[in-house]
């Protein structure tokens, strides 16, 4: 009777470890997704729009926090003219060596008529569509660094007008990589989903001409 009880036992207890490991190779194979970002739409009295989107993702192996911010300025007049375009705000960026941030900022930076910036959109159905980007660079605050690509809204085309008007058709991804300009093998990579942002991209480029 006591062997049969401890043989039980030990039973039980082997099944409690074998649905343990199966259960830790399940998780294993299907990880916890990452937080979602979160979006946010705004627009100015003077009829100026912006979608950001704000979330924390791997970028060289350390979990940033990063802004990829769309604007939209449609004003068209003889004294100014609105422009439109997107830029990604990276936080610490200390943290993220050796990459050239520095290279890339101001007037004069080194990296001025290179395409340094990849940009690709993926629609259902459809061929992946790419463009380079020459980003321009500045530090917003202390440990931040923005890059950024704009163009005058009121042009009819340019890269940044058709990037904006084809999230506005529907995407399901909208993905940036920006280069090192001395290591090519250095990049910073950011994946955005759009699935569900169609009728924001309208909005955000309603009212160009």
């Amino acid at each position: 009777m006591l062997f049969n009880l401890l043989a039980a036992r030990s039973i039980a207890a082997s099944f409690v470890v074998t649905l343990f490991a199966a259960l830790s190779i399940i998780s294993a194979a299907n990880p916890t997704p990452a937080p979602q970002g979160k979006w946010v739409a705004e627009r100015t009295d003077l009829g100026q729009r912006s979608l950001s989107y704000n979330a924390t993702v791997p970028l060289l192996g350390k979990s940033t926090r990063v802004t990829v911010s769309f604007n939209c300025d449609p004003l068209a007049s003889k004294q100014i003219n609105g422009t439109l375009g997107f830029d990604v705000y990276v936080d610490n960026v200390a943290a993220l060596k050796p990459f050239r941030f520095a290279d890339f900022e101001g007037p004069d930076a080194t990296t001025n008529g290179r395409k340094l910036m990849r940009v690709a959109i993926a629609r259902p159905g459809k061929p992946l569509y790419t463009v380079d980007l020459m980003p321009s660079g500045s530090t917003p605050a202390e440990g931040s660094f923005v890059f950024g690509t704009a163009e005058v809204s009121k042009l009819a085309k340019s890269p940044q007008r058709n990037l904006l008007q084809l999230l506005a058709e529907g995407a399901e991804r909208f993905d940036i990589t920006v280069t090192d300009p001395k290591n090519p093998k250095l990049k910073l990579e950011i994946s955005i989903p759009v699935a569900d942002k169609q009728a924001e991209f309208k909005t955000l480029i309603s009212g160009l001409k």
